[in-house]
């Protein structure tokens, strides 16, 4: 049994008891095509927005969503983009096979790019430190690469390759940096333990976590790292005990395939994001529905919370992000 507060100081922020008074209250407008994915900045001014335009957004969202620029260089469409932890820079990556950095200190370029994979790039993660990037392709495999140096010098450092036997969707890395997870095509959750070395790690056995019945489209852990989210094509999102691996319990609502997940900052509220265009959130802990916010005209590819609690962003298959809020 996991035990969270949900009794937050702060009325506006998104908790199980206020949950249904959820509404779109402004929207990030100027992609020329839909989006792939949103996050936040770790201050939560900022909104980064991965569109199949070929571009990332990046919005001031502390009133209405304003545009600070649109990032040019993927020859594809963008499947991702992250804030570094230090909000100084954001990573993207695409069909075009490549992951970019972006610093968006001041002059907004392209600081550096790995071109290492042979196919479609989906998804990106930090470590919690910055220390690590990690990518998942098309092409099989997970590149896991040091950037502690890059930041300093200009130079990443090592990076290896972890095979899968089908495409890899999704990646994350949990709060302490101890595990990576990822999750494929072939229906299987790997979890990774992560060891001091990048060569270590190379050499680790994953634990495969049996349960979906088709392919996983996204992962995530809780803030505390105690649970991971997995969100499936099954119409299915499952919950994963990270000390254990075992399986917690199936949340079923989703009348369609489950593209992303994520949890609120304090961890009692898991979102949804399914082709069947509806983010329903979740009292993950009691396994129960807490409500279900519908999208009339588009479909939500994908979820996120910004780090204060004060809202939750999907990403439209119309081209905008829906902000939401009490």
């Amino acid at each position: 049994m996991y035990v969270y507060d949900d009794a937050p100081m702060n009325s506006q922020i998104i908790a199980v008891n206020n949950a249904k008074s959820l509404r779109p209250a402004s929207y990030a407008v100027g992609h020329r095509s839909w989006l792939r994915a949103v996050s936040f900045s770790s201050d939560s001014k900022l909104l980064a927005t991965a569109s199949n335009d070929h571009t990332v957004g990046v919005w001031d969202v502390r009133s209405a969503p304003s545009t600070i620029a649109h990032l040019e260089g993927h020859a594809a469409s963008v499947w991702n983009a992250q804030f570094a932890p230090n909000d100084a820079f954001i990573v993207s990556c695409g069909n075009d096979g490549n992951v970019r950095l972006w610093d968006i200190r001041s002059e907004m370029y392209e600081y550096y790019r790995f071109s290492d994979h042979t196919e479609a790039v989906y998804s990106v993660a930090f470590s919690s430190d910055g220390q690590l990037l990690a990518s998942a392709s098309h092409d099989h495999t997970v590149r896991v690469r040091d950037v502690g140096a890059l930041w300093n010098t200009g130079r990443a450092g090592s990076s290896i390759l972890l095979t899968h036997i089908s495409h890899v969707y999704g990646v994350a890395f949990s709060p302490d940096t101890r595990l990576l997870a990822t999750a494929s095509r072939d229906s299987l959750v790997r979890v990774w333990e992560l060891t001091e070395t990048l060569t270590g790690l190379k050499q680790t056995q994953p634990r495969g976590l049996l349960g979906h019945n088709s392919w996983v489209n996204g992962i995530a852990f809780s803030p505390q790292g105690d649970v991971l989210a997995s969100a499936s094509h099954d119409r299915t999102v499952r919950i994963w005990d990270a000390h254990s691996l075992r399986e917690r319990m199936v949340l079923i609502g989703h009348q369609d395939a489950v593209t992303s997940v994520a949890f609120s900052p304090n961890g009692t509220l898991l979102a949804s994001a399914g082709k069947d265009r509806t983010i329903r959130l979740w009292n993950w802990a009691r396994g129960h529905e807490v409500t279900c916010l519908q999208e009339s005209t588009t479909s939500p590819n994908a979820v996120a919370f910004s780090p204060d609690g004060l809202t939750l962003a999907s990403a439209g298959s119309d081209g905008r992000a829906t902000l939401w809020q009490v």
